[in-house]
């Protein structure tokens, strides 16, 4: 399925929607990994955190960008096709021999249907299976 950006800038990008069965199977491997690297990400990082919000993120901008602080300026940036560029290799690299590699990797690999085509998957992660917390 191919959904428009949510820019508005007509591009369309494929949705990954798994299965019923993958969507609990994806759970159980997020929450065997979360704990392990919620410890490493930047205190700073709100985007698709555990217990963290959009709104979090504006009060740490705002108590940072007040008047009365030195830090001036705030940086917000979208990288186009992040998501879409995501190195298969580096990222099962990153997770290194964690017992359900092999299942990321075939998740990853996926690919879409489109129209009765299979389009394979070589870099780039699913998108539109979760929904954002804002």
């Amino acid at each position: 399925m191919l959904a428009g950006d949510s820019q508005g800038g007509g591009k369309k990008r494929p949705l990954g929607i798994p299965t019923i069965h993958d969507r609990a199977m994806q759970a159980i491997v997020k929450n065997a990994l979360e704990p392990y690297w919620e410890a490493r990400f930047e205190p700073a990082s709100y985007g698709f955190r555990p217990g963290r919000s959009c709104h979090d993120a504006i009060a740490k901008v705002f108590n940072i960008a007040r008047p009365n602080k030195r830090k001036k300026w705030v940086l917000d940036a979208d990288i186009e096709g992040a998501f879409d560029s995501i190195s298969h290799e580096r990222l099962l690299e990153t997770i290194g021999p964690f017992p359900a590699r092999e299942l990321i990797r075939r998740w990853l690999k996926a690919g879409y249907v489109e129209a009765g085509t299979l389009y394979q998957s070589e870099a780039g992660v699913p998108q539109g299976a979760s929904s954002a917390p804002c």
